[in-house]
């Protein structure tokens, strides 16, 4: 039996994600869970904050409540996570955020969504208008950067914040500015969007619309199948 690691920048376990993750597979999996955030105080968390200045990423924490990283903060930290589900027997790790993880190492196989999905996105995207759903507000001026002058695509960008009671609204309100932009796809970029929150994009655009967990989940299934 497989034993993935699934590493998240919150705290874990991350109850609204894994097990979709998990039940989505074809293959009875054993489950290991690691957090940069596991044991920090809410000063400790503070500190890996940086004001949203470069390059940052926001996650659910184990209340339910939410915390914004910095990248270049998270990244030894990440590290350390993910030596420690190599150690406790992890022979898969799956990375629980987009962001780029290309300079983590481990002697087991790494499922990186920061170069995964962009690629697929910008596959699959081809010369059509897409439409980037972020978690932050702050995270959009870097997306369209990287989609626009990196991958070469057609991009409108805008944010939807799923980690409180107002996600499908939020989904709701970004959907409808993609749809004053007349995008012809929509990729949601975060795993901690659901599918409440596709259903709403969905409901306003009627246009494809590409779920980060959903791909993530038919990714690991191949690697465990």
């Amino acid at each position: 039996m497989t034993t993935i690691g699934f590493a998240t920048i919150g705290q874990s376990p991350r109850d609204d994600l894994v097990p979709y993750l998990v039940g989505r597979l074809s293959k009875e999996v054993h489950v290991l869970e690691g957090g940069i955030l596991d044991d920090l105080s809410q000063a400790e968390m503070a500190e890996l904050d940086d004001g949203g200045r470069g390059l940052h990423m926001v996650t659910r924490l184990r209340d339910g409540g939410s915390a914004r990283l910095a990248y270049v903060k998270a990244l030894p930290r990440m590290q350390q996570v993910v030596d420690r589900l190599v150690t406790d027997g992890a022979d898969l790790i799956v990375i629980l955020c987009g962001a780029d993880w290309s300079a983590i190492h481990a002697p087991v196989p790494v499922v990186n969504p920061g170069k995964l999905f962009p690629n697929l996105v910008q596959a699959l995207a081809g010369r059509s208008k897409l439409g980037v759903i972020k978690p932050s507000a702050g995270q959009v001026g870097h997306t369209v950067s990287q989609y626009r002058d990196q991958l070469g695509l057609d991009v409108a960008v805008t944010s939807a914040f799923p980690y409180d009671d107002g996600a499908r609204q939020a989904a709701r309100s970004a959907a409808l500015d993609l749809k004053d932009e007349g995008v012809e796809m929509v990729w949601m970029t975060c795993v901690g969007m659901d599918d409440g929150m596709k259903e709403a994009v969905r409901g306003e655009l009627q246009r494809p619309t590409i779920l980060a967990r959903s791909i993530l989940a038919r990714v690991v299934d191949e690697l465990v199948a």
